[in-house]
């Protein structure tokens, strides 16, 4: 579609401004190209989504082929890409045990989605009491109401707090507040805990001790607590393995993914949880509701695409590498900073964060150097940081222009 004249960025007020290059008409590997021919290398991978890298013409075919078979077929029926899509999963990506799939169309739908399956799980077991869900501060899950009430998300969150269900709260990095705000909530209304293994938008790249996995896992069996995994950003290979909480060596109950299920082609996302979790609700005759858009073909095919490439070109693995010394070059650059409290991450999912300049800021005078970087930070939890999360097909050479305009540009910022 051709660009007019008249196409106005005006029209998009409603959604979160941080500067804008002009208008993206097209995409080629690791770089968005507007409409004036200027070529911004993309070092965030849009939302931390894109994975395979922009312009794959075979997930195009496979969408289109999809599309000249079906259009909308409503969820609760399988379909050819559907069912291709959930068997492919089961049999090549998600762990032992866990062997249903849901699906939709974001990361906010997916963990609105999971916060219910834990409440129906207890329900189908008789444990009517077991509603809350215990969130950690910062966080973020999502724009529902649901999950922003559950998530940690001071800036997201404020002025909704009239329209928010009380839930509770502990700090990110504390294993045994876990415990604590079990205990203090009454352990027999606690329905789940749900956290990020690595934590994204509200704290970039935040990585809880090593212990504090294993802790909190002891801690949720013991009371018969369900913890959600969201790997809404972790997931599919960001990490360097299929799972964040792979890192970690833990087992969540349920898990939620998104931006790598479809690397951005297509808009979907799912939700799975260990059998032992989907039995109580078949026993029980309950399903879990599906959204308009759940599972559609189309999306199903393109995803299916995205993942063989991930599979067929090792970039999982190429993750890990270029994660490894992506970390290395932005600690070069810029670990020495007064502007910068630290540089982690693990594969490529890293994160700066900052102190005495504002990441919207950096942010912008990134941009005008041609490289986009996504703002981070969750108001006064923690302080504001810059995300890392570029296509898995990086090279070394993008990964140096990034880590140096990352330099000069929090340079630029602070003064």
């Amino acid at each position: 579609m051709e660009a007019t004249a008249q196409t106005s960025h005006d029209r998009f007020t409603l959604t979160p401004q941080a500067g804008s290059p002009g208008m993206i008409v097209r995409a080629e590997g690791c770089e968005l190209i507007t409409n004036s021919g200027r070529r911004i290398l993309d070092a965030a991978g849009g939302a931390v989504v894109n994975n395979i890298g922009h312009g794959r013409q075979e997930v195009a075919d496979a969408v289109a082929e999809a599309m000249s078979a079906l259009g909308y077929v409503v969820p609760i029926w399988p379909t050819p890409y559907r069912s291709a899509l959930a068997n492919h999963l089961v049999e090549h990506w998600l762990p032992d045990g866990f062997d249903q799939v849901f699906f939709a169309a974001g990361g906010s739908e997916a963990n609105d989605t999971a916060i219910r399956l834990a409440r129906m799980h207890h329900l189908s077991r008789g444990d009517e009491q077991r509603h809350k869900v215990i969130g950690r501060i910062p966080s973020y899950h999502g724009s529902t109401l649901a999950t922003l009430a559950i998530g940690g998300h001071m800036a997201r969150r404020d002025g909704f707090d009239p329209l928010l269900a009380e839930h509770p709260k502990v700090p990110w990095d504390n294993a045994d507040a876990v415990a604590a705000a079990i205990e203090a909530a009454g352990p027999d209304t606690v329905s789940a805990f749900i956290a990020e293994p690595i934590i994204g938008a509200a704290g970039p790249a935040l990585m809880a001790p090593l212990d504090y996995w294993a802790t909190v896992r002891e801690v949720c069996s013991e009371y018969g607590v369900l913890i959600i995994s969201d790997e809404v950003m972790t997931g599919f290979g960001r990490t360097g393995r299929r799972w964040g909480f792979e890192g970690d060596d833990w087992l969540p109950d349920i898990i939620v993914a998104a931006k790598g299920l479809s690397g951005g082609y297509t808009p979907l996302s799912m939700v799975t949880a260990h059998n032992r979790i989907i039995e109580p609700l078949i026993e029980a005759g309950r399903a879990v509701m599906f959204f308009t858009y759940s599972g559609h073909d189309a999306s199903c095919a393109g995803s299916l695409a995205v993942l063989r490439i991930l599979e067929q070109e090792g970039l999982m693995q190429r993750a890990a590498v270029a994660g490894a010394r992506m970390l290395d070059a932005l600690t070069g650059a810029v670990g020495d900073s007064p502007n910068v409290v630290a540089v982690r991450g693990r594969g490529l999912m890293l994160g700066v964060e900052l102190t005495g300049v504002a990441s919207v800021d950096v942010v912008g005078q990134a941009l005008e150097r041609d490289v986009w970087i996504y703002p981070g930070g969750s108001g006064p939890a923690v302080n504001d940081g810059l995300l890392f999360a570029p296509p898995l097909i990086i090279n070394d050479a993008q990964i140096d222009r990034i880590a140096d305009v990352t330099a000069e540009a929090i340079t630029a910022a602070a003064r």
